[in-house]
């Protein structure tokens, strides 16, 4: 199962499925690791293997950083890149 629970939602389990080696894990951002991820991600999108515009949905200054939750909180905003 793939999905993204609203907010304050909460999942509920039965006790018996660890028993029967069932087991829930979460990812944000398809599990990427903050320390590696952005290294390589500029890596490829240089070497132009991956764009990064297609995953970009707003691009805000530094100065205009806090306006950048409006649209996050309103589902209108999946990534956002701040320049600085």
């Amino acid at each position: 199962m793939i999905r993204v629970a609203p907010a304050g939602t909460t999942i509920k389990t039965r006790p018996f499925q660890p028993v029967t080696r069932r087991t829930r894990n979460g990812t944000a951002f398809g599990g990427a690791c903050v320390r590696t991820g952005p290294p390589i991600t500029g890596g490829l999108s240089t070497a132009r293997k991956i764009g990064i515009a297609p995953m970009t949905t707003h691009t805000l200054s530094l100065e205009a950083i806090n306006k950048g939750f409006d649209p996050m909180h309103a589902g209108e905003s999946i990534r956002s890149v701040v320049v600085f």
